[in-house]
């Protein structure tokens, strides 16, 4: 029931949009993000530094949520607990109004080497054409 799934919607020079969707037991929201390819490898670098180092959290923002940019959402990764299990907080933003001031907040739960697999499909989605649909827990 818990996962995030990225899609590659198009691609330009070094601009990707980006499908994102996020399920847990409670809800299922997506939204489209558009970010440089440098910017996903490095959150796909920093999500993977923090699957080694688990016992710390980790947060990753996809594109910026100040400002007047596109939508945006981030992930905020707790430190595994003692079975491996780690929440991460989702935030969406909601496309609705001008000032950018709803959002969609929520929890889901994964596991170090499936976060670890992920960051690698981020990575490997920035820098690999052939890449168009990643998962967190699938």
């Amino acid at each position: 029931m818990n996962n995030i799934k990225i899609e590659k919607n198009w691609e330009d020079s070094n601009l990707l949009e980006i499908k994102v969707s996020a399920k847990s037991k409670y809800i299922s929201a997506y939204q489209l993000c558009y970010i440089e390819n440098t910017d996903l490898e490095i959150i796909g670098n920093r999500i993977k530094e923090f699957s080694f180092k688990f016992n710390d959290s980790c947060y990753v923002e996809f594109g910026k949520k100040e400002g007047d940019f596109t939508p945006a959402f981030s992930l905020n990764f707790s430190p595994a607990d003692a079975t491996g299990k780690i929440e991460i907080e989702v935030d969406m933003e909601i496309d609705d109004n001008d000032e950018r001031k709803h959002r969609c907040c929520f929890y889901l739960y994964s596991e170090i080497g499936l976060i670890e697999q992920f960051a690698n499909g981020l990575i490997q989605m920035s820098t690999q054409n052939d890449i168009d649909e990643i998962n967190l827990n699938i």
